[in-house]
């Protein structure tokens, strides 16, 4: 069942289907053109993102924007999501457990 932006973002934020929403800052949805032809997913928001809502805001999110840039590539070409939503503590990798959580949400902005 497809579902629209604004209730994917709802219901993200409201989200406590795992442990990681108890300290998060901000929810991580993503950036960019959400019917971008590309889709570009990492683990799971670092410190940075979490400050900022956003993901690849730190190192990482410049050298993939130096790449896209390089690759001419438009932010419209793209967007950027993460398999978790909400940062794991001392950015470890996130659980399996965590990531099948979030794996509903993924699933729709992949749709």
């Amino acid at each position: 069942m497809a579902i629209t932006w604004e209730i994917l973002e709802q219901t993200c934020n409201a989200c406590a289907r795992c442990r990681l929403g108890e300290n998060r800052t901000n929810v991580v949805i993503g950036r960019g053109h959400p019917s971008a032809p590309i889709l570009f997913v990492g683990e799971g928001p670092g410190r940075q993102e979490d400050e900022q809502g956003l993901p690849f805001v730190g190192q990482a999110g410049e050298l993939l924007n130096l790449a896209c840039t390089s690759l001419n590539f438009s932010p419209e070409d793209y967007y950027i999501a993460n398999v978790v939503k909400c940062r794991p503590p001392e950015n470890r990798t996130p659980f399996a457990e965590e990531c099948m959580a979030c794996l509903p949400y993924l699933r729709s902005q992949f749709a």
